[in-house]
């Protein structure tokens, strides 16, 4: 068992972006992907110098320039026990290190200290507040095309639900987008549409990407909230709702085959693995708590083919947020009141998500 983890470091580490680094007003943020809380880690403070040990990982030898205010560049050496990370400082700096499960993460905020604080001293205050995420919501559908037509209109719903939702996240302080704040498609064009919603959620200013939609089926007997994030669909019931959301019919087939392609290359790129992995998390907690708001059953999440979200570089879902179709769903999904109870669902999934720093980055 120890053979297969120490085998499964290596790949993790020889294949992924490490660390990543990130920016931010205030302070420089240095994320550590680890294959394990096995990985053991120490830090060491010198004169414009943070040095970083983490022992049972591999990783490539390389040397990043920073040229941020507080870093000047991050090189990472390659030893036998494991790795040594020099981060260079440009001065006296203060360091806040957090450790985080689910994926396992290693994250440094460096911050410039005070002229009061020696360098050798431990930090006297903590660094600035990191800032706020930003989430992207996507109303489904829009303008030419209708979605799901049962008992609602499907573009209908999402669009009131992404609005209240909105209003609620906005009050905890969080930065919202839409890909569309009316009744309107981003283009005629199926393909060009889904383009455009996807490409907003390849940014570096987004931290969540959310598209709303509601359910429907064939038998019109289903009912639930059903959470879908990147990757090839195993379940047939599944690839049917893929081509229907990519457009339906053979605009439907032909977007889903494309993205089909996307998620077969996932299996060879250990990053999108680590982003997959988080929207599925993203998933599972966004489905069970719209459940538990709306006394709606979970249904499950799923991977699914869907042509949104094939190049986002963040966490990114689908929700189907209940069946238009269904004689008791539908009618609730008409009710202004039942909208609310959605919308408050999906705050509660965003804040239990963000709350584990699952954003960190």
């Amino acid at each position: 068992m120890r053979l297969i983890a120490l085998v499964f470091a290596l790949f993790w580490s020889l294949g992924y972006a490490f660390p990543r680094i990130g920016v931010h007003e205030g302070f420089t943020r240095i994320v550590f992907d680890l294959p394990s809380e096995e990985v053991r880690h120490t830090l060491k403070r010198g004169e414009d110098l943070l040095e970083v040990v983490l022992l049972g990982l591999k990783a490539l030898s390389k040397e990043e320039v920073v040229n941020s205010k507080e870093v000047a560049s991050v090189q990472v050496l390659p030893e036998k026990e494991g790795v040594r990370v020099l981060i260079r400082t440009k001065g006296p700096v203060e360091v806040a290190l957090s450790r985080y499960k689910g994926p396992e993460r290693l994250v440094l905020d460096i911050s410039l200290a005070s002229k009061a604080t020696a360098p050798p001293q431990p930090p006297k205050s903590k660094p600035p507040d990191p800032p706020k995420p930003v989430v992207l919501l996507d109303p489904g559908h829009g303008g030419v095309d209708p979605g799901m037509v049962g008992y609602v209109v499907e573009k209908e719903v999402v669009l009131d639900v992404a609005l209240r939702l909105k209003r609620l996240l906005e009050r905890e302080g969080i930065e919202v987008r839409l890909t569309r704040d009316k009744d309107a498609h981003l283009s005629p064009d199926k393909r060009e549409d889904l383009s455009r919603r996807a490409a907003m959620a390849d940014s570096s200013r987004v931290n969540l990407f959310i598209s709303i939609h509601v359910n429907a089926t064939p038998t019109h007997t289903a009912q639930g909230v059903e959470v879908y994030y990147f990757g090839r669909a195993q379940d047939p019931r599944v690839l049917a709702q893929v081509i229907r959301e990519n457009g339906g019919g053979e605009v439907g087939r032909r977007l889903t085959e494309e993205a089909q392609g996307v998620a077969e290359r996932i299996l060879t790129d250990i990053v999108a693995q680590a982003n997959q992995r988080y929207s599925q998390r993203l998933a599972e907690t966004l489905g069970r708590k719209l459940s538990q708001a709306t006394g709606s059953p979970y249904r499950g999440s799923f991977p699914g083919d869907f042509f949104v979200l094939r190049y986002a570089k963040v966490p990114a879902v689908l929700v189907e947020i209940g069946f238009g179709d269904h004689p008791s769903e539908g009618r609730r999904l008409a009710q202004a009141a039942y909208r609310e109870k959605v919308a408050q669902g999906l705050l509660s999934g965003i804040l239990a998500f963000l709350a584990n720093g699952a954003y960190a980055r």
